[in-house]
């Protein structure tokens, strides 16, 4: 309703207008005539100024209508006849028309100037607000750098107060550095040409001298006045994100560049970008790989392997083979992950080349079935405990005892393996041995069968480079077999006592009072041969004692009869043909009172039983020495296989940790070569040993010239003797010629002794090597300036795992089988030799003598 009264009311206005000045007009006429349209115009005007154009139109219409009816003639006549009448009204309605065409322009204009006031005023408050807000910074300055007016951002910006403002201490110029002097004159530049410049990066002088980065926007205020508005942000925060963002991708490709390791960046495996180094695994440059498809670094065989990874997004590591640009095939390891790249999504990998960490681990592998070889073939239990009491390590015979292959016992605590009540036995011993000691003891154990067998067990800790124990190695020997041994030589001895004692018995009676024998019984004769009667003579008993027993026995048997009944005791006689007889002699003491007055008693020949008693002795000792000599071996081949082994197993470790560079890798795979055939020499010599045991080494026999092949034998220890400046001559005899010998086993002999020289010559010793011929022989003589040989170690030198120094930390490596090898070489060549020493620090001369019958002329 309120909207239908405001459109009519104009109408109204001009209804009003033209009837007010229709009524005056008709009070005044005689004062208007002959203006009679005077009062109209105003009506029209009123109604145009209030309504606006249509209004006044429509007051034309009706102011028309009523001076037409009312005032020209005819009057009251709608019909104007009079061409004056027709053209003072035509004249009246363009005039009519032309003051309601300009109302309407007056009143158009005037509503655009209000509302242009009234969106300024609303620009005015939104600016006022923004600046006030202090979310970006405002100044008002002019373009000679003075400062009018600033909001609190800015000036928190800058670090200036407002009392500073207002006293005019603030200069855009002068906070202006140097290097952006041109640039903001550029930007005046730009505003007194357009009016506003384009946005731009500048820094100004804070207070305390230090810089703050902003963005810059600028425009004049009006024209004329060089007064200008900028706004501007502070870009600190941003700068820094951005210079934390260049530090973090300066590090990135920094990392990518100095790593070993290929680092590759694609979408889709497409490559977008990597680092030199995975360029070299594969053998090309950088530019040659931006664009092309990861699966091109990859063999046919891995591709779905890499596509099935990609696909499924796994973050885990796997293994394929690639392929390089020169066809040639490595071992991969591969690892990915996806992230945003210059705001796209893509997939990062790494990429390892991890050929000769595979190398390596076969090279290892191949060493633990050697090493698994030699440790099959010993007659003893070994075993391989780590510090947490698991299995890491079984020998065959030690599968066969426990019926469990090594597989299944591997990682397995010893307790599960041998059982709660065993593992109370050997606790203590494990606990001494995980201490850094060496545990030795004998013990029975249960097999499989229910049998009980009687070992000796020999615990040996090993220690890492800090000296800690890592584990120890377990060696049981199976000594049933000599306690039975032992058990029967025992019984064999005391019913060899009993069968003497009734059969080689010489009974016989003495008068305490003179001395003399009364009575000697007819076994004499057959036991000592003397005759019954050489016995009755003076002082004959004492004569015949060895002189070692003579003064002792007389003394027993004379302080013995003052104080006992019965005693006993051993001495040694001198029979008629000079043997020695052990006899033991039974005394029984016949008293009257307590003064002996006869004595009589047993002389029994016990020289068989001492002699079996000196032999059992003698086979104890040897089997005592036998028995420490294999367990010295064993100590000492744990000792030998443990070095290498330790060496070979730290590289292999640092290996697989994937943090060594190309130098240290070489010098580890050099570490595992050096060691392994280390490894394969000491194999060489126990198959050797093995071979000779059991009657398997045999000779080819072949003419060949001998001196080239002690030359090439010298030549291969040179860089050895080297090392350590020692010198070697050597003098051959023309006159040795051909020989008929084993080429592979005569260097085998020559290697031998000449690298036993050297290892025992100290630094700057000399080793002096001389062949000859001596009439039916051929002579070599090996002499060192070396350490020497014990007089009383000289017998055994040759002998298997006889060393000088047996112990663990000896100054020299080795098994102590070099020389018993020499030894048997030598007699399958039905030659001789032996060793000559004047003593500890003397040095030592190895002499080697073979029969013309291995001489071919």
């Amino acid at each position: 309703m309120k909207g239908i009264i405001l459109r009519i009311l104009p109408y109204t206005v001009a209804v009003l207008a033209v009837g007010s000045a229709l009524l005056l007009t008709f009070l005044l006429e005689p004062l208007l005539s002959p203006t009679i349209f005077l009062l109209f115009f105003a009506a029209v005007a009123v109604s145009a100024w209030y309504g606006g154009m249509k209004s006044g139109l429509f007051a034309t219409t009706l102011a028309t209508i009523s001076v037409a009816y009312f005032f020209l003639t005819p009057v009251f006549s709608p019909l104007i006849y009079s061409l004056d009448s027709l053209l003072r009204l035509a004249l009246f309605v363009l005039v009519t028309t032309l003051i309601s065409w300009l109302n309407s322009q007056l009143r158009t204009a005037k509503r655009r100037l209000e509302k242009s006031i009234q969106q300024l005023q609303a620009s005015e408050t939104r600016f006022r607000r923004l600046a006030e807000s202090n979310i970006i910074g405002v100044v008002v300055a002019d373009m000679n750098g003075a400062i009018i007016e600033a909001n609190d951002a800015f000036l928190k910006m800058v670090g200036y107060t407002r009392e500073e403002l207002l006293f005019g201490k603030m200069n855009w110029r002068e906070m202006t550095p140097p290097e952006y002097q041109e640039i903001s004159d550029r930007a005046i530049v730009e505003l007194r040409h357009q009016g506003i410049n384009q946005a731009f990066e500048k820094e100004y002088f804070r207070k305390d001298g230090s810089r703050v980065p902003i963005l810059l926007g600028s425009a004049l205020l009006t024209n004329g006045v060089e007064e200008i508005i900028s706004f501007v942000l502070d870009l600190s925060n941003i700068k820094q994100t951005e210079n934390a963002l260049r530090e973090s991708q300066s590090r990135f490709h920094a990392l990518a560049d100095a790593t070993v390791e290929g680092v590759l960046i694609h979408d889709n495996g497409k490559v977008l970008d990597a680092n030199p180094a995975f360029a070299n695994i594969f053998g090309y440059e950088i530019d040659e790989i931006i664009g092309i498809s990861i699966t091109e670094f990859l063999t046919p065989e891995s591709r779905p392997i890499l596509q099935d990874n990609l696909q499924s997004g796994y973050e885990k590591t796997y293994e394929v083979m690639g392929l390089r640009k020169d066809k040639t095939i490595l071992n991969l390891e591969i690892v990915g992950k996806n992230c945003l790249y210059k705001g796209r999504n893509v997939r990062v990998s790494t990429w390892r080349n991890i050929t000769e960490r595979k190398q390596a681990e076969a090279a290892i592998r191949q060493r633990e079935e050697q090493l698994r070889l030699i440790t099959n073939a010993l007659p003893v239990f070994i075993s391989y405990v780590d510090s947490q009491q698991r299995y890491r390590f079984n020998n065959r015979k030690y599968e066969e005892w426990s019926g469990m292959k090594a597989s299944e016992m591997y990682g397995k605590q010893v307790k599960e393996i041998v059982g709660d009540i065993v593992y109370q036995e050997i606790s203590p011993y494990i606990e001494t041995v995980l201490s850094g000691v060496r545990i030795n003891y004998e013990t029975l154990i249960n097999t499989p069968t229910g049998e009980k067998r009687a070992v000796n067990v020999t615990y040996v800790p090993q220690f890492n480079q800090q000296s800690e124990v890592e584990g120890f190695v377990a060696l049981i020997n199976d000594i049933t077999e000599t306690k039975q041994a032992q058990k029967a030589l025992q019984q064999s001895e005391e019913r060899f006592r009993k069968l003497t004692e009734k059969v080689r018995v010489i009974p016989w009676e003495v008068d305490a009072n003179t001395g003399q024998f009364t009575y000697v019984g007819p076994q004499t004769e057959e036991i000592l041969g003397y005759p019954a009667t050489e016995w009755y003579t003076q002082n004959f008993w004492e004569e015949h004692i060895h002189p070692e027993d003579r003064e002792w026995a007389v003394e027993y048997c004379l302080q013995s009869a003052l104080t006992l009944d019965n005693y006993e005791f051993e001495y040694r006689m001198l029979a008629a043909d000079g043997r020695l007889v052990w006899i033991y002699d039974i005394v029984n003491v016949v008293r009257q009172g307590e003064k002996p007055q006869l004595l009589h008693g047993f002389l029994i020949d016990i020289t068989e039983r001492k002699l079996s008693e000196q032999e059992r002795e003698r086979l104890l000792i040897e089997a005592e020495t036998a028995n420490r000599l294999k367990d010295e071996f064993l100590g000492i081949l744990s000792h030998e296989l443990r070095t290498p082994l330790n060496a070979i197993t730290g590289w292999i470790q640092l290996l697989k940790k994937r943090k060594l560079d190309e130098t240290t890798t070489t010098r580890a795979l050099d570490t595992i070569d050096r060691n392994s055939k280390i490894l394969a020499q000491l194999i060489e010599d126990v198959l050797d040993v093995s071979g000779i045991i059991h009657g398997q080494l045999s000779l080819n026999l072949q003419l060949v010239e001998l001196i080239p092949i002690l030359e090439a034998a010298i030549e291969t220890l040179q860089p050895a003797a080297a090392a350590k400046e020692i010198h070697i001559t050597s003098q051959y005899d023309p006159a040795v010629g051909i020989v008929l010998v084993d080429v592979n086993r005569l260097q085998q002999i020559f290697w031998n002794l000449f690298s036993n020289a050297v290892k025992f010559t100290p630094k700057g010793g000399r080793v002096e090597i001389q062949l000859e011929r001596i009439q039916d022989r051929i002579q070599l003589q090996v002499s060192d300036t070396g350490g020497g040989i014990a007089p009383d170690f000289l017998p055994y030198v040759f002998e298997r795992f006889r060393q000088a120094d047996s112990s663990s930390t000896r100054s020299h490596g080795g098994l102590g089988l070099g020389l018993a090898i020499v030894r048997h070489l030598v007699e399958l060549h039905g030659g001789t030799v032996e060793a000559q020493s004047q003593g500890i620090g003397q040095g030592a001369t190895f002499i080697v003598n073979l029969p013309m019958k291995a001489v071919s002329h």
